[in-house]
């Protein structure tokens, strides 16, 4: 664990040597790895599924996902939440700041285009320790140029401002229904990591080994649609940190669980501390 830390470390000051205005991003990326591979919740679903069991009430609700080093939300719901994030021992406040129309379900969205929420700047000023920003590719040229022209000014500002940039990738079609493409996967990813951002989500696939070698800078694996049984996504979270993942992304199978406490108690020590998945399921016992 400790040596995670370290080498982690060792690497981002090596990549940000001699460019002092970095200095931010050493600091709060040394802290969302302060105990090892990273555990972040998301709980930023509402603005593309509506309010649900979980995070229909999130201001209360909030207070279960303590434990997380990370928690993604919209910018909306972090002002609503900001008493939760007030409290020394909250987890860093990551804020989304784009917004990608084919993540809503409800419409059947192709053309596949990014566009602004906030600026970076404005999100700080709001409290978010790091950001996060999607990168779409489509079939839609003028969409795609958009896309990366946008994620390009993303970049620019959080190194201005020494705030860490998540990159998320995830392929047209969403999350639910990826279907395993890792050519795709590999192109956006690198793309991510090209274009100048400190960290990537995205989609666990069989061959994740493959996206965190040749990404060169931390892997997030996302967790995706609740699954049936526990075991399930706890197999993913131990199958992508035995992968190469610097930690894991979950968002509806903590927040939708029977029991998110107990939920997000055993997912951090199958990230941070190799629990089996199978124990992991025993002592949980929920949905």
């Amino acid at each position: 664990m400790y040596g995670f830390h370290t080498d982690f470390i060792g690497i981002l000051r090596m990549n940000l040597y001699g460019r002092e205005y970095m200095v931010g991003k050493e600091v709060r990326m040394g802290r969302l790895f302060t105990t090892g591979k990273a555990v972040i919740v998301a709980a930023d679903h509402g603005a593309y599924m509506g309010p649900f069991k979980g995070i229909d009430e999130l201001p209360k609700q909030i207070y279960a996902f303590k434990r997380a080093d990370g928690l993604l939300l919209m910018p909306g719901m972090e002002k609503q939440c900001k008493d939760f994030f007030s409290k020394k021992d909250s987890p860093l406040c990551i804020i989304r700041i784009n917004y990608a129309t084919h993540y809503i379900k409800a419409y059947d969205y192709t053309k596949g285009y990014n566009e602004r929420l906030v600026s970076v700047k404005h999100a700080v000023a709001m409290g978010a320790d790091m950001v996060m920003a999607s990168l779409l590719f489509s079939g839609n040229d003028e969409a795609n140029a958009r896309n990366v022209n946008q994620f390009g000014e993303y970049v620019e500002e959080a190194d201005a401002l020494g705030i860490p940039l998540i990159g998320e990738y995830i392929p047209m079609g969403s999350i639910d229904t990826f279907s395993d493409n890792i050519e795709r996967l590999s192109l956006g990813t690198r793309a991510v990591a090209e274009f100048g951002a400190d960290m990537i989500k995205t989609v666990y696939v069989d061959k994740f080994e493959e996206i965190t070698k040749t990404a060169g800078i931390p892997v997030f694996g996302l967790g995706g649609a609740k699954t049936d049984k526990p075991i399930d996504s706890f197999q993913v979270a131990k199958k992508a940190v035995e992968k190469g993942a610097a930690g894991v992304v979950f968002g509806r199978n903590v927040v939708c669980a029977s029991d998110p406490v107990k939920y997000l108690d055993l997912l951090i020590n199958i990230v941070k501390h190799g629990m089996d998945p199978e124990e992991a399921a025993g002592s949980y016992g929920g949905n």
